[in-house]
Formats: structure tokens, sequence, C-alpha cells
């Protein structure tokens, strides 16, 4: 009687009120559909161009080596990444397609990849949560091997029904005392990848922990894949690093390469940032026609033909860069610094052009050209290979952009996709696609506009 009532007082030609949930047509049918490609579009989401310009936002707020001023930081990092192995972590998560630790080694294998290409000359480590304890499932080393077997293993004897409870304390507390031992003229780092919602702690972390690790320059990053912890969040801010909350795997994935770029240094006073002399060999590789004794790591030894002689100790080392196991040089090769150095001058952040905007494009010949209108857009080889001409094409790649790809159904376009997509350097005022742009500021390092002109 009373919906009578209601409806009748605002008239017969109202609309029904109606609840968000009765109006969401979450089905296959109507959710998602199938471009000309074949590429999957979800019904009412974002463009391609959207979650583009989403995550180079997101890249660009939390990356320190994308933003257009310098800073100091340490080229040498000691990190070690604690990784919770409760049961929490074993639970199936339906946005990550399977369960949170299966997820964790997945990408881990990628990130450690990514850490060692960035930083050549650092150190990584993993510990273990699990069962109200933490132990070290590898010590800090600079080889790619030996973690990737030790997370192989690792989620080979993972058991669904075991894990235990989450103790972030005894992490911290193990990964500290191990960081603590480090040289000071690095970073020492703390990443913990949480899937549980509470911790089991044996003290108090905010008055025993924390100062320890603030005293010892300690910094502590967390990525949670359930919920927000608040402390972590306090730990995260204390001491310095970042915080983050999973969306989806791809939102883990950039998460975590974004940890790669070594973030600005830490010091509690302006005179901390003193220079400091790192002594460092560089070996030759050697070659003998009998196997030779060869340290591969600091327990594994191995007989071998091949390997980089130490030039202080004479010791053999299967891969660089290492530590030397038995004089303690480190041991690198020009590459290696020279890949360590590119954070320090980084590619500034190309500006999107848009569609409404008319850009033009500086050639070597002093001319201004603006861009064609998609009307005259002409595509020939002088176009590809001179840029004192008007050209839509890619600086670096000549792929064509800015022109939206025809649909074989009309004459409609489709929808605005990577080949519309085009940025532009400030300093050397040339185009580039989303590809090339991507590729430059995480690949290369370097703009090859800029690079003509000097």
């Amino acid at each position: 009687m009373s919906t009578a009532a209601a409806s009748g007082a605002d008239g017969p030609n109202q609309p029904e009120a109606s609840h968000a949930w009765e109006e969401s047509t979450n089905t296959w049918e109507s959710a998602v559909r199938e471009d000309a490609d074949g590429r999957i579009i979800v019904a009412g989401g974002d463009s391609t161009a959207d979650i583009i310009r989403k995550r180079r936002k997101r890249l660009e707020q939390n990356d320190y080596a994308q933003r257009n001023r310098r800073v100091v930081r340490d080229m040498i990092r000691y990190v070690y990444v604690l990784i919770d192995c409760s049961r929490w972590a074993r639970q199936k998560d339906q946005v990550l397609g399977g369960t949170k630790l299966e997820v964790t080694m997945q990408l881990l294998k990628e990130f450690i990849q990514e850490y060692y290409d960035q930083n050549p000359l650092s150190h990584l480590g993993f510990v273990t949560l699990k069962n109200g304890e933490a132990e070290i499932l590898t010590n800090l080393s600079s080889s790619t091997k030996t973690h990737k077997l030790a997370l192989g293993n690792l989620a080979k004897m993972g058991n669904p029904a075991g894990g235990g409870e989450f103790s972030l304390q005894n992490g911290l507390e193990v990964a500290g005392r191990s960081l603590g031992h480090q040289p000071r003229h690095g970073s020492r780092e703390i990443l913990i990848i949480c899937g549980a919602l509470s911790t089991c702690d044996p003290g108090h972390i905010l008055t025993e922990t924390l100062p320890r690790l603030m005293a010892a320059n300690i910094r502590v990053s967390t990525f949670a894949l359930a919920a927000e912890l608040h402390i972590c969040r306090k730990i995260s801010e204390v001491t310095g690093g970042a915080m983050g909350v999973c969306l989806d795997k791809g939102h883990m994935r950039d998460w975590l390469l974004e940890q790669c770029v070594p973030p600005p240094a830490i010091r509690k006073e302006l005179h901390d940032f003193g220079c400091e002399m790192v002594q460092m060999g560089f070996p030759t590789r050697t070659k003998s026609e009998i196997p030779t004794l060869v340290h591969a790591t600091r327990d594994t030894k191995l007989l071998a033909r091949t390997a980089y002689t130490c030039p202080q100790c004479r010791a053999k080392i299967q891969e660089l860069p290492a530590d030397c196991v038995v004089c303690g040089l480190k041991l690198v090769l020009s590459p290696h610094l020279a890949r360590s150095f590119h954070h320090l001058f980084p590619v500034a952040p190309f500006s999107e052009i848009r569609e409404n905007q008319k850009p033009v494009i500086t050639s070597s010949s002093s001319k201004v050209m603006p861009f064609s209108t998609p009307s005259s857009r002409v595509l020939d080889c002088k176009l590809r290979l001179s840029t004192s001409e008007q050209t839509t094409s890619c600086f670096a790649c000549l792929r064509l952009i800015g022109v939206p790809s025809q649909t074989s159904k009309g004459d409609g376009m489709d929808d605005e996709g990577e080949e519309t997509l085009r940025y532009r350097c400030p300093e050397c005022r040339n185009v580039f696609c989303v590809n090339c742009d991507s590729y430059l500021h995480d690949a290369l390092h370097n703009c090859p506009g800029c690079l003509q002109l000097t």
C-alpha cells in the first residue's frame, strides 16, 4: 500500500527508483564483446588508451626515475624480500587467477630478472614467513640462478593446508639483523609481500623493532594482497618506504617493477651525503683446456673450463657481477657500471599529444611543420626516412601514429588504442609512439632525438 501511494505522489510518468545493484548487468553477453581484431573488450570499461594513460600516471607518481629532478641515490642496494607463506597466502584469489602464493612466486621471478638488470651492483635476498616464524630462503647475493631455483622449490613444496600464521615482527628482525652488517655506503631495504589480514608477533613492533630499523637506516616497503594493514602503513611511512594494495595481477606486477628503481638516499644529516670510495676489480675471462676449480657461489664449487679470474687473489669466479669469495673484492665489468648510473640521468617524461592539440615538429633544417590533417595524411619512403617534411610517423621506429585504424565494418573507427597515442620529448620536440616511449624509459634510458642533437 505504501508503494502505491509513493508512486502516485510522484506521478504516473515518473520512473520508479531503483538500486545500483538492480541496474547492474554483469553477464558475459552484455559485459563482454569482441572487436574487429578479435580482442576482448569490456563494455562500458576503459579503452586501451585510457588504460595506458592510467598506468603511465601511476608509474610517474611512484617511479622516482621518471621525475624531472635530480636526487641523491645509492647505486649499491641490499634488499630483502619477505614472502608471506602463511595459510592466508595459500588461499585462492579470483582477481589474481590462482592462489596468492603462486602468483607471488610467478611475479617474483620476473622481478629478480628486472632487479639485476637495473641494479647490477646490488644484492638481493629472500625470507619466508610461515607458522609464526621467519626463515632465510636465500642470503644476500647477486646470483640470479640461486634465487630462481629457491623460489621454484618453494612453489613445489607448498602445502594448501599448512602455513600457519603470519609474523611481521619476526621477519623484520631476521632481515634487519642481516642488513645491519652490510656496508653503509649502500641502501638497506626490506620489501614485504603480505597476504594476511593480521600478524602474530612475540612483542611490540612500534616500540621494539621500529626504532632499530630507523637507527640502521633501513627502508621498509609493503604490498598487501588482501587489504591494507595499519601496522604496515605506519612502518612504511616512518621509514620512508612505499605502501601498495593489490588491485589486480597487472597492478601487482607494475608495483614490483617500480621497486627496481633506486629510491632517494636516506641520510639523517647533511654531512652524511659525502662520497665513499668503493674498491672494485675488473677480472679477466680465462679459458683452459683442463677443467679447474671455480667458485659458483660462496658454498658451491665446480669444475669448469671458462671462468673469471680475480685480479687481487687470482681466484676463479663463475659469473659476474659478484663478490670474490676469497678476498671479498667486488668484481664487475664496465657495462655493469654504465647500467647502474643511468638512474642518475633519467630521460624526462614525455608529454602526451591530444587529438585537439596541434603539435609541431622542429626539423633539422630549423623549420617548424604542423601535423597534417587526417584527410591529407600520405605515407611514403620520403616521409619515413626524413624529418624535414610533414610526418605522422614515430621518430624511433617509423611507425605511423596518430591515425586510428579502419574497421572492416562500415566506415567507423576502432576505439582509440596504441596506434593513436603519441608523445613528445620536451627537449628535442620529436614525437614517439607509446611502445617506443615505454622502451626508451624502461630499457634504453636514452632519447635518440636528444642524442642526435649532441
